[in-house]
């Protein structure tokens, strides 16, 4: 099926957000004037926990840049690309510089959903291949105009945005049945061995130097990324349920044998995010050589004295990753120091008790790879399900 292909600009007016004059602020107690920041965007809507507000007096200042509820949002500095609608109880909210509008001229021509679900979807190559590349990327007003999207007729848009809805719904419910798994395992963690933090129950106290042979991090230099060779991960490669292998880089054979000499990951070792996405671990489960930046710290455990499936619970305790972040330096940047985490406090209770604990979260870590194993392929079929769709095949 063949559909005219129209330029962007043509269906909608693009408008940018406005920052806040100089000398105002934002407050967090609720006034008439919300202020939606690209923060608050997720899931195609906003985040409203969190959100700030303006008093009348800023708005009265910048009251030509706010949001409609029949417009469609996109983020146009940080994290380019992000695209969704705000809810009703936000019309007329006021809208971030980082943040444009899409307003939709004719809603006879063009559907919101349908125009969401193409730049969430095939329409992010354009996206991305227009933004300007600076330490700042920005991706201009004027070449949103120029993105080009077909177009079916109406009835037709809300037909694959139907569908489209339909089975991102199923995806959301297997990433909402992991976030499940993942609270239940932190409270059975949190009823068997108490607060990490206040120790109720009184057990042994080490710290991780203790219980360590080595706490360390990747190497301090950049390295000459190749083609293909030896991955070189770091704490991007670091999530909450495993190491992640689908965005790696590489460094020769040569280059890994010169890395290593200071941090040589191994099997059964405990990897946690120092920068970025702060207090993140991860067990090494693969026997596969890997080379290791320095955003990642690695902990080679003595395993007479502690378990990796343990302290990898142990540090995915909300109070102790409390107690790390407490520890945070840098500015710009916040990262954890080596010396911080090695005199973190490890409590230590019974190894009859541990390894029942560890029981628990294995069954539970199965139930979540098969999630993740079928949320792959869930993921593989929407990509092919909305090409399909902008393409005229459904």
């Amino acid at each position: 099926m063949s559909w005219p292909i129209v330029k962007l600009g043509n269906l909608v007016d693009v408008k940018g957000g406005k920052r806040l004059p100089k000398g105002d602020t934002y407050h967090n107690s609720e006034t008439k004037h919300p202020y939606i920041r690209v923060t608050d965007f997720i899931n195609g809507s906003v985040n409203v926990q969190g959100l700030k507000y303006i008093t009348e007096e800023t708005h009265n200042k910048i009251q030509r840049y706010t949001i409609s509820k029949d417009d469609v949002y996109i983020s146009i500095a940080g994290s380019i690309g992000i695209v969704g609608k705000i809810p009703s109880s936000l019309d007329g909210a006021n809208l971030t510089e980082n943040a444009a509008k899409l307003v939709i001229k004719d809603g006879q021509l063009l559907d919101q959903n349908f125009l969401i679900w193409f730049l969430t979807t095939q329409g992010q190559d354009q996206i991305q291949s227009k933004k300007k590349a600076t330490s700042q990327p920005k991706l201009a007003l004027f070449r949103i105009e120029e993105i080009e999207l077909p177009l079916p007729p109406l009835k037709e848009q809300k037909r694959i945005a139907a569908i489209l809805d339909k089975a991102d719904a199923i995806r959301q419910k297997r990433k909402q049945a992991i976030e499940l798994a993942d609270e239940f395992l932190r409270s059975v963690f949190l009823d068997m061995f108490g607060d990490p933090v206040t120790n109720p129950k009184g057990w042994e106290v080490v710290e991780l130097a203790d219980v360590t042979h080595k706490v360390t991090d990747g190497t301090h230099k950049t390295p000459t990324y190749t083609s293909e060779g030896v991955p070189f991960l770091s704490a991007k490669n670091i999530k909450p349920w495993g190491l992640d292998w689908s965005d790696t880089k590489f460094v020769s054979t040569d280059e890994h044998n010169d890395l290593i000499r200071r941090c040589n990951p191994e099997k059964g070792d405990v990897l946690l995010s120092k920068s970025g996405s702060l207090g993140t671990p991860a067990i090494v489960e693969v026997d596969k050589e890997f080379s290791l930046f320095e955003s990642a710290a690695l902990f080679k455990l003595n395993k007479e004295l502690i378990e990796p499936e343990y302290l990898l619970h142990y540090l995915r305790s909300n109070p102790t990753k409390y107690m790390m972040l407490k520890s945070t330096k840098g500015v710009a940047i916040k990262h954890l120091h080596l010396t911080d985490l090695r005199r973190l406090n490890i409590l230590l209770p019974p190894k009859s008790l541990r390894l029942q604990f560890m029981e628990i979260a294995s069954l539970v870590k199965n139930k979540v790879e098969k999630l993740n194993d079928a949320g792959s392929l869930s993921d593989d079929n929407f990509s092919a399900l909305s090409q399909k769709a902008f393409s005229g095949q459904l």
